[in-house]
């Protein structure tokens, strides 16, 4: 997997806001992972006056792959103790596309249940 650098400051945030989020007892089954992702859109996506060009496209097509991002999105919730190890990811669902206002993630673990 390729992993800058940089990706090591977003990891961090995205551990920390799963530590905030979490309701402190750790996964310990099957888990279904949901994740929504809205990358920064160029400037050329943009007018003058900020707003987005009807000609800009929604879906971000570009690196990084969606499956590095949701390795590295793993990764820092395992590192959060969250869960004991990625591997009881049993499900996912993903999307990513650019962001209409800021750029982010929005991360959903639940429960399988059987």
């Amino acid at each position: 997997m390729y992993d800058p650098g940089t990706a090591d400051a977003w990891k961090a945030q995205v551990a920390a806001e799963a530590r905030r989020a979490w309701g402190g007892r750790q996964f310990t089954g099957p888990v279904k992972l949901s994740l929504q992702v809205w990358m920064p859109r160029p400037k050329s996506h943009l007018r003058s006056t900020g707003e987005i060009k009807p000609s800009a496209p929604r879906w971000h097509i570009a690196k990084p792959d969606l499956d590095n991002i949701e390795k590295a999105i793993k990764d820092a919730i395992t590192t959060a103790g969250v869960w004991k190890d990625d591997s009881l990811v049993c499900a996912v669902g993903k999307t990513k596309m650019y962001a209409v206002n800021e750029p982010g993630a929005s991360i959903r673990i639940e429960e399988i249940v059987e």
